[in-house]
């Protein structure tokens, strides 16, 4: 004869036990997951955010190099406008009026210290007026450029 089967309320059901053990890491991976797909997310973000410092900063230098460009070409109205007064006065790089320029745009440009980065300043027989500046950032990979033109009439 056999002996009924008698079962404690304390003990598990050993069918209960392994489901209950094979769905223990589920929520874990779960949670793994997420916080790798979060981390991610994080991570582009921040790479957008520096990417937007450094675009700022390079239009706020490209805003100060117009400025720079439109004030050297405001001092050439001024005053003598003749070709050989506005080549002696800005198109020779060691006058004074050139020199007080230059140290406006060495003061506000980056890099332009450097010898291959110095502002050029072109003037022709009909007054046409090319304003190159250049500068770079210590960030920055390569040189930036603007170019200016404009023509100083009677």
């Amino acid at each position: 004869m056999r002996r009924p089967l008698v079962r404690f309320a304390f003990l598990p059901d050993p069918g209960r036990l392994r489901l209950r053990r094979a769905g223990r890491g589920g929520s874990l991976l779960d949670a793994l997951l997420a916080l790798l797909l979060f981390s991610i997310g994080m991570l582009g973000l921040l790479r957008l955010m520096s990417s937007t410092l450094v675009e700022a900063a390079n239009a706020q230098h490209r805003s100060q190099a117009s400025q720079l460009a439109s004030t050297l070409v405001a001092r050439m109205w001024t005053g003598d406008r003749s070709v050989a007064a506005l080549q002696a006065r800005y198109g020779d790089t060691a006058s004074a009026d050139y020199q007080a320029w230059l140290a406006g745009v060495t003061a506000r440009l980056p890099g332009t210290q450097a010898a291959a980065l110095q502002p050029e300043v072109s003037i022709d027989a009909q007054r046409r007026i090319r304003i190159t500046l250049h500068w770079q950032a210590p960030s920055d990979r390569r040189a930036h450029q603007l170019q200016v033109q404009a023509m100083i009439t009677d």
